[in-house]
């Protein structure tokens, strides 16, 4: 069930290490949980940059996204998704790396808002500096069937066949609905 005014006092910001409560973060999957304890050095680095939601004045971390440039194989497209696209053998995208709601919040909504968040930044991302699409790798059939109701497509790969996106067209679109 969603819990519109319990969302509609959180707030989604850029990781910030001495700011941000991380350690109490638990959603039950290891490489989620795992990603959050290295998402600020990821930061320092510039390998991906981590949003996190939290409701004021808590500085818990509730859940989270992180986003970073990739490129796509244009081979590996299906032909409806080559249409349009520049002749280069790989087209800009963003990925969205990682996504997480702790298990004490999970059942709100809360994994949907950050979702729109995430897309509606990819969006803002796309504009400023190109990106043809969102990538990302589902986690298990259950988050595939979620991203699917949200407009992603599977696109599997010989080496990721939970991979699946959405092209910048659709996202801009869904944004702006």
């Amino acid at each position: 069930m969603i819990d519109e005014p319990w969302l509609a006092r959180l707030v989604i910001e850029p990781l910030d290490r001495k700011q941000h409560d991380r350690a109490a973060f638990s959603c039950g999957k290891a490489r989620i949980d795992n990603f959050l304890t290295l998402a600020a050095q990821h930061a320092d680095k510039d390998f991906s940059k981590t949003y996190v939601a939290v409701e004021p004045p808590s500085a818990r971390v509730l859940g989270y996204y992180a986003l970073c440039p990739h490129g796509i194989d244009v081979s590996t497209l299906p032909p409806q998704d080559q249409k349009r696209l520049p002749r280069h053998p790989v087209i800009g995208a963003i990925y969205l790396s990682m996504i997480g709601v702790d298990g004490a919040f999970q059942g709100r909504g809360l994994g949907t808002f950050l979702l729109a968040d995430a897309v509606k930044l990819c969006v803002t991302l796309a504009d400023k500096a190109g990106g043809a699409f969102i990538v990302l790798d589902a986690l298990n059939e259950d988050a595939a069937r979620l991203y699917r109701r949200y407009g992603f497509h599977d696109l599997p790969t010989p080496d990721q066949e939970s991979r699946m996106l959405m092209s910048i067209a659709k996202a801009r679109a869904a944004a702006a609905g």
